[in-house]
């Protein structure tokens, strides 16, 4: 099926009290947008597993993935089970530091169990590599994995995913989980970062041991997407 997209703006969506319309140079996809493609994700996905043995075990990366694997597990049609893992990859900027560390483990055992990992996004894959890796000496019966969105200009060779959401160009994007300074992750819909925010974050070097953002200053600490 051809699927149909208009670009939206920013009078398409609703902008809440501590975010201003500078703040986003342009809106990607509306909350309209990825309710409808998140459900066309979990067809196929319920799709390809068809009936297993046992349930399928559902990884959820933290933070940014939160979002997506919430609306994305609810539009499953197949028996599953909830894990969470969470990975450190982003330093004191916008782009990947390359090195990878791991923060939360599983709780239980996967050997001979299908695992589909749920990823808010993709782009260099150094964290996925990193956690393909981790999982493949668990001996799993299948890993899979499932991206919102997936900067193809950035990924590294050997690294893809089963099931993508979008494919979209390399600018930092935030809301539906995804952040800039721990801000921006409950926003309903998906837009770009303007530069200024995070130029002046830079310059300012200005943040709080919360994560949070000060009024007028942006921090570029603490970032994960």
């Amino acid at each position: 099926r051809i699927r149909t997209w208009k670009m939206p703006s920013k009078t398409d969506v609703k902008f809440p009290g501590f975010v201003s319309t500078d703040e986003i140079e342009e809106v990607l996809f509306t909350e309209a947008d990825l309710r409808a493609r998140v459900l066309e994700m979990g067809a196929e996905i319920s799709k390809a597993y068809g009936p297993l043995d046992k349930p399928l075990i559902v990884i959820c990366t933290l933070k940014g993935a939160a979002t997506f694997f919430a609306d994305l597990v609810r539009a499953l049609d197949v028996d599953h089970i909830w894990e969470f893992m969470s990975f450190s990859s982003y330093g004191m900027g916008t782009s990947s530091s390359g090195a990878v560390q791991l923060v939360l483990d599983l709780k239980m055992d996967v050997s001979d169990r299908h695992i589909l990992i749920v990823e808010d996004i993709l782009d260099t894959g150094n964290t996925l590599k990193y956690m393909l890796k981790q999982l493949a000496a668990r001996d799993p019966a299948s890993v899979k994995t499932a991206v919102l969105l997936h900067k193809h200009e950035m990924t590294i060779p050997g690294v893809q995913a089963e099931f993508v959401g979008y494919k979209i160009p390399n600018k930092f994007v935030v809301g539906y989980g995804l952040d800039y300074a721990q801000k921006y992750r409950g926003l309903p819909w998906i837009g770009v970062v303007a530069p200024w925010v995070y130029t002046k974050g830079k310059e300012s070097g200005a943040d709080r041991a919360d994560g949070s953002i000060a009024k007028g200053d942006v921090s570029s600490s603490s970032l994960s997407q």
